[in-house]
């Protein structure tokens, strides 16, 4: 016991263990953010104006067209508008109530929600097909 106390004495005074030559294990990485994760913060900031699931209400849809995946609004300019903003428009800048990691996991989420929705659509034309 009396090694081990001065052993823990020394690494104090002398700056920790990577004084002694011992790396410190590195942080674990972030874990991905989750689907639900995307769902609440989107409901908590942006369902008032974009409805449920970003369809479309007092501000524009975002899971089609120019704002869905592969649409002339890419994920870069989307976070650019959430964090700053539009000007002339109601649409107000998030940046300093949402980080830009929370940012990213919305855009993440109405990326998602867009394949569900093209998925949703095919199907539903596929159901109305009548081979004649």
């Amino acid at each position: 016991m009396k090694h081990f106390l001065l052993l823990m004495l020394a690494v104090a005074l002398h700056g920790g263990v990577a004084a002694f030559g011992v790396e410190a294990p590195a942080s674990a990485p972030k874990p991905a953010p989750t689907a639900a994760q995307g769902e609440e913060l989107f409901g908590r900031n942006c369902q008032l104006c974009h409805n449920s699931r970003g369809k479309g209400g007092k501000g524009p849809q975002l899971v089609k067209g120019a704002w869905g995946p592969g649409g002339a609004n890419g994920d870069d300019y989307m976070f650019q508008i959430i964090k700053n903003g539009r000007p002339n428009t109601q649409m107000g800048g998030f940046g300093g109530a949402l980080s830009d990691d929370e940012i990213r996991t919305i855009i993440a989420f109405l990326r998602a929600e867009a394949v569900a929705v093209k998925a949703a659509e095919k199907k539903a034309a596929d159901a109305e097909y009548v081979p004649w």
